[in-house]
């Protein structure tokens, strides 16, 4: 996801929401929009993998303890 690129999104919530929205983002000391976007952004990040998703992770971590393996000398078993 790029910041440098931005639309408009225009939205219809129930007041009550829209009223914490705003003050939870004055809390923080964020603006309306960065508050919403980071909360978005942590939403998106924290979701489930999908199958493939979780497929190209395992093959990730498969090839980098290859990696670490070849790397290590062998050392001989204690007795």
């Amino acid at each position: 996801m790029s910041d440098r690129t931005r639309k408009q999104l225009s939205m219809v919530l129930p007041e009550a929401l829209i009223t914490a929205i705003k003050q939870r983002a004055l809390e923080r000391g964020l603006s309306i929009t960065a508050y919403v976007a980071d909360l978005v952004k942590q939403d998106l990040e924290n979701s489930p993998a999908t199958p493939a998703q979780l497929e190209q992770r395992v093959e990730n971590l498969e090839q980098r303890v290859e990696t670490m393996e070849q790397r290590q000398p062998e050392t001989p078993p204690h007795h």
